[in-house]
């Protein structure tokens, strides 16, 4: 299936909400993608992942990308912990 998955557009959602200026612009079939990056300023968040990936699949890029944000990072991730992929 062609496009990008839930999850996928849920992490790049994810990201924007993790910087000031980031724009992602995605096409009505996910088989276009725009993303422009913004600064990285982290603070306090609330995300949810779904049920596609668990929460490792979006800790990940979060730990590399907190070291380089103006704030502390304070996250709440909620969704499923646990899964065969991740």
């Amino acid at each position: 299936r062609p496009g990008l998955r839930p999850e996928e557009v849920s992490l790049l959602r994810l990201l924007e909400k993790l910087t000031n200026g980031t724009i992602v612009e995605i096409n009505e079939t996910g088989t276009s993608l725009r993303y422009k990056p913004g600064v990285i300023v982290s603070g306090s968040l609330r995300h949810d992942c779904g049920k596609g990936r668990a929460i490792g699949y979006f800790l990940e890029p979060l730990v590399l990308l907190a070291l380089f944000g103006k704030r502390a990072l304070s996250i709440t991730l909620t969704g499923i912990t646990n899964d065969d992929v991740d």
